[in-house]
């Protein structure tokens, strides 16, 4: 199958190395939703469904990619939906919290505002393959 650039909308199947396969949905802001359900038949994305492991930034050239091809498309039902969640980006050297969503960063107004958002990063496929994993039972 020809590599294709993905589109937010568009799943992408990931292989776990162990026979599973999981899928992550294509997000707006260079992100990817990974779906809580895996399968041990190829090509067979959860479609439809919203329960998601995590949502994290991932390089662009990923998505479909050779090693996670696109395999499907989950239509957004909203505009709101094409977006990740809010992340948390703290600066390395005064250790200030800000909070980056739809494309801008704004300052938290609550110590606990920015507590449980993702850190503001961007994965390559094996640590995402890592984390899958260590959140799903053997």
């Amino acid at each position: 199958m020809p590599q294709r650039r993905a589109n937010p909308g568009d799943v992408c199947q990931i292989p776990l190395g162990d026979s599973r396969f999981a899928y992550g949905r294509v997000l707006n802001d260079a992100s990817i939703a990974i779906y809580r359900t895996v399968t041990r038949e190829p090509r067979s994305p959860p479609l439809g469904e919203r329960d998601f492991l995590f949502t994290v930034g991932v390089y662009e050239d990923i998505p479909g990619s050779k090693r996670a091809p696109v395999v499907g498309h989950d239509e957004f039902a909203d505009e709101d939906e094409s977006w990740p969640p809010p992340y948390k980006v703290v600066d390395p050297i005064s250790g200030r919290v800000q909070i980056y969503h739809r494309g801008a960063m704004r300052g938290v107004t609550d110590a606990g505002e920015a507590a449980d958002l993702e850190k503001a990063a961007v994965w390559d496929l094996e640590h995402i393959i890592d984390r899958i994993r260590e959140a799903l039972p053997d």
